[in-house]
């Protein structure tokens, strides 16, 4: 993930920290893991599945194999199937990362999942919105990765085992229902598990709490999520990721995921948190009145960076006390209240209980201090000397409500490269963002969209379209007369020779051979692919190869 640019604008007002009652947000998908050191028994439980995918699966064509017809009156965590279906649990192989051997002798092992599905009478499978899937991975002291590098075993030797499932208030659920699965489809004792677990290795893989609301208030909940995103970016060096996706048909209304939250007043943690708005596939298809018509907003453990260790099962509570404390947070920001929550066949929307937490106060605060900030930002650069160029850039953006390169070029009359290394600085300095592919340079947030009209107005009050369409013809006739029309050069550096050119930090540049750089060909190519270097950052030579055009 991108960091953020230095906060050249300033920082965020200390938050205040209220104790606020709400209605408490409801788990949903949740992952624990443990690693069984068992390698020194007869059978360990990788062995025991992969045997079993031998005498009961015995070709992956077959996949996935049923292993075990459950009575869901032996389990208290299952309810009934539907009507005309029973349980069953599936088993299924892939190949996994590391193996035996190198080079042409390197043979992979399988990584095995065995999951819960309802089988009809036909035999055919189907998926519910009770899920649970255990994920069994060896751990053996023996296996490499293709490469010849040594597979780390951090909690021993045995077998790694992952259980996903959705609706669990607790991790003692989810392993119980981990040890419930093992235990029947293997037939071994419960007791030799939990003497095998290795403590220290008993982790949470995923954690997740959600409110479902009403759709007429998805266009707050989205604002107030761009808000955040903007907050924590300009508070600090955050390792934030973003995305959004406004389209009518999409599933992903707004998406944030970073590292900083306690910059808003959250408690402090290790790992990412991923905030996002999203709805059913198809939503709009769906009457108003099926749940499945109104999006949900979810706050969910996004995992740890490089080698951190995943947070211990006994922390359960304190992570998803963080994730709902932010669910509500943002849902009271955004003017949602329990009358807008809706129920579903999974959670009681507007009839959950009550529970407190602490919520930040002071937001206004904080956006105000940004809002400023931007706005002393749009004021700097549309008023950069001796050049439209920017202000132009601006405009368009603001009057489009977001623009192209293509829509940039065309309205404003300046070189692809000159508006992409403007662009480039105005996202550096937090004034705009690029988004989607291909990209579409965009202000923020509405907020700032709103104050960026009103000072491009009063910047040049005279300024008409037709003067911009002007200065747009003079700057492509002046690319016309030259040799080569896509040339920025430094004589561009104010509207009487071509206002084009952006900063004289252009004829500085710094350039360097491809393998002098520590890079990486894929990485080249998914930076430019993704837009993290422009195309005028990199050069090809032309002249050694005719393929090269």
């Amino acid at each position: 993930m991108p960091s953020t640019p230095d906060a050249t604008i300033g920082t965020l007002p200390d938050p205040r920290l209220e104790e606020r009652v709400a209605p408490r947000p409801a788990a949903h998908g949740a992952a624990v893991q443990a690693v069984f050191n068992d390698a020194a028994r007869d059978l360990p439980v990788y062995s025991a599945v992969h045997q079993l995918w031998y005498d009961v699966v015995g070709d992956r064509d077959q996949e996935p194999g049923v292993v075990l017809e459950v009575d869901h009156d032996d389990l208290p965590w299952l309810e009934a199937p539907t009507p005309d279906r029973e349980w069953v649990v599936v088993l299924s192989s892939s190949r996994w990362k590391a193996g035996t051997g190198t080079g042409d002798d390197y043979s992979a092992y399988y990584k095995y999942d065995l999951t819960l599905r309802e089988r009809d009478e036909n035999g055919d499978l189907y998926k519910t919105g009770k899920a649970c899937s255990l994920r069994v991975v060896p751990q053996f002291s023996d296996l490499n990765y293709k490469d010849g590098n040594s597979l780390t075993l951090q909690y021993g030797e045995g077998t790694l085992v992952r259980c996903s499932t959705t609706w669990a208030d607790t991790a003692d659920e989810v392993e119980g229902q981990m040890l419930d699965v093992l235990e029947r489809v293997l037939d071994v004792d419960r007791g030799r598990l939990l003497t095998d677990r290795d403590a220290d290795s008993r982790r949470i893989a995923k954690a997740e709490a959600h409110h479902r609301f009403d759709i007429g208030w998805k266009r707050q909940v989205v604002e107030t999520i761009d808000q955040t995103r903007e907050l924590i970016a300009y508070g600090g060096m955050s390792e934030i990721e973003a995305h959004q996706l406004r389209q009518r048909e999409g599933y992903l209304e707004a998406l944030l995921d970073a590292d900083r939250w306690h910059l808003l007043g959250f408690e402090r943690t290790t790992y990412d948190i991923e905030l996002k708005c999203y709805q059913a596939a198809g939503w709009a298809d769906i009457p108003r009145e099926d749940p499945a018509h109104h999006p949900k907003l979810e706050a969910s453990f996004a995992g740890v960076d490089g080698d951190g260790a995943l947070p211990h099962v006994d922390d359960w509570e304190e992570v998803m006390s963080v994730l709902r404390s932010i669910v509500s947070a943002h849902l009271d920001w955004s003017g949602v209240g329990r009358d807008e929550l809706v129920a579903d066949d999974y959670q009681p929307g507007p009839a959950s209980p009550e529970y407190r937490y602490r919520h930040p106060a002071g937001r206004r605060e904080q956006l105000r201090e940004r809002f400023e900030s931007v706005s002393t930002e749009i004021h700097r650069e549309a008023l950069k000397a001796n050049t439209r160029a920017v202000y132009d850039i601006l405009r368009v953006v603001a009057t489009e409500s977001g623009a192209s390169y293509d829509t940039l070029e065309e309205r404003t009359g300046l070189a692809r490269s000159t508006i992409r290394y403007h662009v480039t600085r105005l996202v550096d300095v937090g004034v705009a963002e690029k988004v989607s592919n291909p990209v579409l340079v965009v202000f923020p947030s509405l907020a700032v969209l709103e104050e960026a009209e009103d000072i491009l107005r009063t910047i040049y009050p005279d300024d008409q379209v037709d003067d911009m369409k002007e200065r747009a013809e003079k700057r492509r006739d002046r690319r016309e007369e030259r040799d080569d029309p896509g040339t920025v050069d430094d004589q561009e550096e104010s509207d009487d020779q071509a206002d084009e050119a952006g900063d004289g930090d252009r004829g500085r540049s710094e350039w360097a051979y491809f393998e002098d750089l520590s890079l990486k060909p894929h990485q080249l190519a998914t930076a430019l692919e993704r837009e993290y270097l422009d195309g005028d950052e990199v050069r090809v030579r032309t002249d050694r190869r005719t393929w090269v055009e």
